[in-house]
């Protein structure tokens, strides 16, 4: 069997360069990866203005009564007042070089045509032109994740249509006689169908672009037919949920070498999660996972998000070390194990209570879980552990 590290040196290899990229509207952009680097177009901000509501004054004004200036119809920068003069103001007004700023709870209204300064005004409350950024100076790095107040700042300077990473395009078959709609009553020996809405949140929330999705029984030939239409749907990654280990029911491996696949892993030595099946055609990858739950939650979050990275040009994700707090027990194992926990911050460090659970089918666990816990092949688990986090830290 190939071991954890081997299966993601052989992603690795396959995926050599990310997807090409795409324009896409900003608001279509909420965690894409960009794929240039932003400038500023301009000062930023583009020119000198108001910090405050209040007014502004000549800088060697001091405290006194003033004379209220009228604002001049489509002025779009005021001129300096002269001194035992001040001008109305908002917050973002544009000013002009030199000014000073006084805010209106400092001040006192005598009439509609004057004020009186309580304290002298200051430049302070001004914002410089180009105090945040200069013309050319380099906002987002190439590789940002674009998160919400990434998107503020491309709509502040005009930017509409990043670049960003094509998202992958993922076809899905869950596969099993056994499985039903969540929605229906299940008979003797039925289950409801929990691997569809698992992978379709999973790839989502990563994210990736869902082209298809199917689900089909134990008849081989029902599952050929529905593997080559989600082929027709042209992914980039396809993903078999069950069907992969060595029963009579289990197809994905001769079905994806019947439609052209080279099948490079068949096992992995890893707990849950054994019967993975990773294959290729051409420029599109498969994945066998296995069925029961856990297992299937485990290698998404092991072997498929390191191929939908990879494909984005996402960081490599590195493992948290985390402080092993009191919870199931963890038993040594030949395999690798990959334990459900909740990951949590106290003082300052990070800690990891183990969830329990009885076998890979078991989904009581996965509710509270927002990590997994590395047991190394043949070890008890002992503090520190490492942790691959399934959510964003």
């Amino acid at each position: 069997m190939n071991t954890v590290d081997q299966v993601l040196s052989c992603i690795d290899s396959l995926i050599r360069h990310p997807l090409e990229p795409e324009r896409i509207p900003l608001d279509q952009s909420l965690y894409r990866i960009l794929r240039e680097a932003i400038q500023a177009t301009e000062d930023q901000p583009p020119f000198h203005r108001s910090s405050i509501d209040g007014y502004l004054t000549h800088p060697d004004q001091n405290p006194g009564k003033v004379r209220l200036l009228p604002r001049l119809p489509g002025e779009p920068i005021p001129v300096l007042p002269l001194l035992g003069t001040a001008l109305r103001i908002y917050t973002g007004s544009s000013l002009p070089p030199g000014a000073a700023l006084i805010m209106q709870e400092d001040t006192r209204i005598l009439s509609d045509q004057e004020i009186e300064l309580l304290k002298k005004p200051s430049p302070s409350l001004v914002r410089p032109q180009g105090s945040h950024a200069r013309k050319g100076d380099i906002l987002l790095d190439s590789l940002s994740l674009l998160q919400p107040g990434s998107l503020a700042l491309l709509a502040s300077i005009g930017i509409n249509q990043p670049k960003v990473s094509r998202l992958p395009r993922v076809a899905h078959l869950v596969t099993g006689a056994e499985l039903v709609d969540p929605s229906a009553q299940p008979r003797t020996g039925e289950i409801r169908d929990s691997n569809s809405i698992m992978i379709r949140s999973l790839l989502l929330s990563y994210p990736a672009n869902p082209v298809w999705h199917g689900r089909i029984g134990d008849d081989r030939r029902g599952f050929a037919d529905s593997l080559a239409e989600a082929l027709l749907h042209k992914p980039d990654l396809v993903l078999l949920s069950g069907g992969s280990s060595v029963g009579d029911h289990d197809h994905s491996g001769s079905v994806l070498e019947e439609l052209g696949f080279k099948i490079l892993i068949r096992q992995v030595a890893v707990r849950p999660g054994k019967p993975l099946i990773l294959a290729q055609k051409g420029e599109i990858l498969a994945f066998g996972l296995p069925g029961n739950p856990l297992s299937h939650f485990v290698c998404f979050h092991l072997f498929v998000r390191r191929a939908l990275d990879r494909w984005v040009n996402q960081p490599e994700r590195h493992l948290l070390h985390a402080d092993l707090l009191p919870g199931a027990e963890l038993k040594a194992d030949p395999r690798e194990t990959w334990w459900p926990c909740r990951l949590a911050t106290q003082s300052s460090k990070f800690t990891a209570s183990p969830l329990p659970w009885r076998d890979s089918s078991d989904l009581s666990c996965l509710a509270q879980a927002n990590g997994l816990l590395r047991i190394p092949a043949g070890q008890e688990a002992g503090s520190p552990v490492e942790v691959l986090p399934t959510i964003s830290w």
